[in-house]
């Protein structure tokens, strides 16, 4: 029975945390076959990776010059169903490490149109592959190629043994690259100014990355479609930037869109689907500024109006003093002679008192 040596599992163990620390699906790639390449080396190494959920194909291969003649890519292609380790891993799922020869004898190999056409050309005359285990419909898979010797039972058991690890890194890679996406959005949604910004992600089902911002979708635009957990307004201005982005002829703004209640409103922008993510919605509540009309009847001063102004914003004392170029002591009694005027006391009270009889 074989058995993997100390140096073995050496190998195996700084390939795995090599590995692990993969930002992205191309990264990932190009780190697995360098891996691979360690443990058993061949005179070319390529990972494909096939995702139609994300329109993603990649192709990597170690070393990248390798020399592939004209049209062996395109005619691996072609006859990838007549490939006995292709075939193997579509019919059975089994992506353990298998060998061409495990499959075909030299004759038959020597005498198919995949050998005249792919193999001979780039002087191979072995290969093992396995298959990654990714989620549905994704497939990836790992082949070492060479052309002077077969494979042994311990390259095959070092191929087997680090096939889990590069499962988990691919599934690893994969959400690193969608929580950066949304750490961006994150970053983005609240880094504009405002009181309180969310993202909700547009996947299926909707993603809510920031409680409460699908409960703030249908406070101001009402209760979810028929045809979907978005109100209907939002769900059609969804529609048309995506339509707008998808029409090369039609002007690229995308523009936002809002909806008012009370004091307050609601602005959406739409952040369109890229490579690792499908879009998503950057929610951003904001109070509705005072404008100097609505505070003439409360007999206040300039002076106490513009205080009153950044108040109900939210400003502090010290960004007010700032803002008007006075001291924190003016902002104080500039709010003691407000108090005064409206006959409330404190922040809060004051800003309620403010806004519920400003008129709208």
């Amino acid at each position: 029975m074989v058995r993997l040596g100390h140096g073995d599992y050496e190998l195996l163990l700084q390939a795995v945390a090599r590995l692990g620390s993969a930002p992205d699906p191309d990264q990932f790639s190009r780190q697995a076959i360098a891996e691979v390449s360690r443990m058993v080396p061949g005179d070319v190494v390529t990972i494909n990776e096939v995702d139609p959920a994300q329109d993603r194909v990649a192709y990597h291969m170690l070393p990248w010059d390798f020399p592939v003649p004209t049209g062996a890519a395109e005619a691996l292609v072609r006859l990838a169903d007549r490939h006995p380790l292709i075939d193997h891993y579509r019919t059975t799922g089994d992506g353990s490490a298998r060998s061409i020869s495990d499959f075909w004898d030299e004759e038959t190999f020597h005498g198919s149109e995949l050998y005249r056409c792919v193999y001979r050309p780039m002087g191979i005359e072995y290969q093992m592959s396995i298959g990654v285990s990714a989620p549905a419909p994704a497939v990836v898979g790992i082949a070492v190629n060479r052309s002077d010797s077969d494979f042994s039972r311990r390259d095959r058991l070092m191929l087997d043994s680090f096939r889990p690890h590069l499962a988990q890194g691919w599934r690893n890679a994969q959400e690193q690259a969608r929580l950066r996406m949304l750490l961006d959005a994150v970053g983005g949604a609240t880094s504009t100014g405002g009181d309180r910004g969310g993202v909700i992600v547009l996947s299926d089902p909707l993603e809510e990355i920031t409680p409460g911002s699908l409960t703030q979708l249908y406070r101001y635009f009402g209760r979810p479609s028929p045809t979907g957990p978005m109100p209907g307004m939002v769900e059609r201005w969804v529609d048309a930037q995506r339509n707008r982005l998808a029409d090369a002829d039609a002007p690229r703004l995308l523009r936002p869109l809002s909806a008012r209640l009370n004091d307050r409103r609601l602005v959406l922008r739409y952040l369109p689907a890229q490579r690792f993510h499908p879009g998503a919605l950057l929610v951003r509540e904001e109070r509705r500024p005072i404008r100097q009309r609505e505070l003439e009847g409360f007999g206040f001063s300039s002076r106490e109006e513009q205080v009153v102004r950044l108040l109900v914003t939210g400003a502090s004392t010290s960004v007010i003093a700032t803002e008007l170029g006075i001291s924190m002591g003016t902002v104080k009694k500039h709010l003691e002679n407000v108090y005064q005027k409206t006959g409330v006391h404190g922040r809060g009270p004051l800003t309620a008192y403010v806004l519920d009889l400003a008129p709208g």
